[in-house]
C-alpha cells in the first residue's frame, strides 16, 4: 500500500484540533512508541517495531517503508512511502533477532496522537517530544502513479489549509532527521 503523506508543524494545538472538529470525525487517541532498526555494514534501510496503545488494548506492528519525497506542480512536498506492515505477537523475538545480525536501534521515536478520518484522507495531530506538536494528513492508495499523487497531494494541501495551517508550517524532513537533530542539540 502506498501512502501520501504530509506532515505540518502546529503552533497551537488546540486551534487545530477545534477546526479539525469542525469538518473531521474524531476516532481515537492513541499512543505510539516506535524503534527503528538498522545495520550500517550493510547499508539497511530501517525496519520499525511500533507498540500501539490505546483505550482497546495494545498492539504490536512491524514495519518496512521505501520513503520518496515527491514535490508537486505547486512546489509542496510530501511522503510517498511504500509501506508494508504486519501485526506481531513479540516483539522481543524480532528486536532480538536484529540485535544478534548486526542492526542497532538507530532512532526511538513517541507519538502522542490524536486521530481523525476525512473523506479518504487520516488526520494525526501529534505530541512528538522533545520536537513538539505536528499534523499529518495521509491519504492511502494502491498505486503510486504521477496522476494519483498529484491528485492525492491536492487534497492533502487542501485538508492542511482548512485545518487552519499554511504552506510556510509545512515540515519536510523526517522525524529520524529532526530528533537526530534535537539529540546533537541536547549534548
Amino acid at each position: 500500500m502506498n501512502e501520501i503523506e504530509l506532515k505540518a508543524r502546529v503552533k497551537d494545538p488546540s486551534i487545530v484540533e477545534s477546526r479539525l472538529n469542525s469538518f473531521a470525525e474524531f476516532k481515537a487517541s492513541v499512543i505510539r512508541e516506535d524503534q527503528y532498526f538498522a545495520n550500517d555494514k550493510i547499508n539497511s534501510r530501517k525496519i520499525r517495531i511500533r507498540k500501539e496503545s490505546s483505550e482497546n488494548g495494545t498492539r504490536w506492528l512491524l514495519t518496512y517503508k521505501k520513503k520518496e519525497k515527491v514535490t508537486s506542480q505547486s512546489g509542496i512536498s510530501t511522503e510517498v512511502n511504500n509501506e508494508m506492515e504486519t501485526t506481531i505477537e513479540d516483539p522481543s523475538v524480532l528486536e532480538q533477532y536484529f540485535l544478534d545480525n548486526g542492526f542497532h536501534v538507530a532512532v526511538k521515536k513517541r507519538k502522542e496522537v490524536r486521530d481523525w478520518v476525512y473523506e479518504n484522507a487520516t488526520i494525526e495531530l501529534c505530541n512528538v517530544p522533545p520536537l513538539g506538536w505536528f499534523l499529518e494528513i495521509e491519504i492511502l492508495s494502491e498505486n503510486d502513479t504521477p496522476e494519483v499523487v498529484a491528485l492525492a497531494q491536492d487534497k492533502l494541501h487542501e485538508i492542511l489549509i482548512k485545518s487552519g495551517l499554511s504552506d510556510s508550517d509545512i515540515e519536510n524532513r523526517y522525524y529520524s532527521d529532526l530528533l537526530k537533530e534535537a539529540q546533537k542539540g541536547s549534548k
